[in-house]
């Protein structure tokens, strides 16, 4: 390599340095004279924890401004809740957070298959006192969704029973799990002291979905000192055919002819009323004695 070559190549690296040296320093600058993000953090607590399908889900958002200077506060305008980039909650116009301040939304969520579930909360702030920035953050959510425990079950509630004719059994057939239950059928056992009566020994509700009730009316004879009748629930749930018996319990229904005294008042006959008759005879005749042994004296 000749002088004049070596000479140039160093020419070229002193060049180099420079420049890097100068754009190192400008943008520096640059990066001093430019508009920062607001410091936002997001962080969030999702309740229950660990939910099941078709249970609603609130996730609380809790947005911290962390900004040092108090003249700082940032606006949010915009909060989202997505899902594969679908919006499945949000709130607009939220509010201002002030400096080393928070402020926590609640967001809703139901999920319809088991599986761990990703979101997104989505919101876009900007600085109170300068409106020409709008900043957006994210921050992702991870649920584990299970399957429910409780199946579809099926429980008589608002029971009342009343005596005409036999013993009225009338209330609610009520699905007290989380999932449908099909072909609900009711029936009057028969067994001692109770018998299934005319019109309404069995009756026929059909399907309850998850969380709802049927009303349903079913009648019965029962013998005297019965105090509770025993009502079949059978239901098909999860292609399962289910049959429990629950106990009705007879309240002071009877279902007896009422005793002769009580006949007697229904009929309308009145009771005798009065002063009683014997002694007021007794008084007569005394009085009479009386008066004829003072004549007899007298005319002596």
């Amino acid at each position: 390599m000749t002088a004049d070559e070596i000479s140039a190549s160093a020419w070229l690296v002193r060049l180099v340095a420079v420049s890097l040296f100068v754009g190192a320093i400008f943008g520096t600058v640059a990066g001093v004279g430019g508009a920062t993000d607001p410091p936002i953090q997001i962080s969030t607590n999702v309740t229950p924890s660990d939910p099941t399908v078709e249970e609603s889900v609130t996730i609380d958002a809790i947005i911290s401004n962390i900004e040092n200077s108090e003249s700082r506060n940032v606006d949010v305008r915009y909060v989202y809740l997505r899902q594969s980039g679908m919006t499945i909650d949000r709130f607009e116009s939220v509010g201002t957070v002030g400096s080393g301040g928070s402020l926590s939304l609640p967001l809703s969520a139901t999920f319809d298959d088991p599986g761990q579930k990703r979101l997104e909360i989505e919101i876009t702030t900007q600085y109170s006192d300068d409106d020409s920035e709008i900043y957006t953050y994210t921050h992702p959510v991870f649920i584990d969704v299970t399957e429910s425990d409780l199946q579809g079950e099926v429980q008589l509630t608002s029971v009342e029973t009343s005596a005409r004719n036999g013993v009225t059994i009338q209330g609610d057939a009520a699905n007290i799990g989380n999932s449908d239950v099909q072909s609900v059928l009711l029936s009057v056992s028969d067994t001692e002291g109770v018998t299934p009566k005319s019109p309404n020994g069995e009756y026929f509700v059909g399907g309850i979905d998850a969380s709802e009730f049927a009303t349903f009316d079913l009648t019965a004879d029962i013998e005297p000192e019965t105090d509770s009748i025993p009502v079949e629930i059978t239901y098909i749930v999860d292609d399962e055919r289910v049959t429990k018996t629950q106990q009705i319990a007879v309240e002071s229904t009877n279902t007896t002819a009422p005793p002769p005294n009580t006949q007697a008042a229904a009929s309308g006959t009145p009771p005798s009323s009065g002063l009683p008759l014997l002694p007021i005879g007794v008084v007569v005749v005394l009085l009479v004695i009386g008066v004829v042994g003072t004549v007899l004296w007298r005319r002596q």
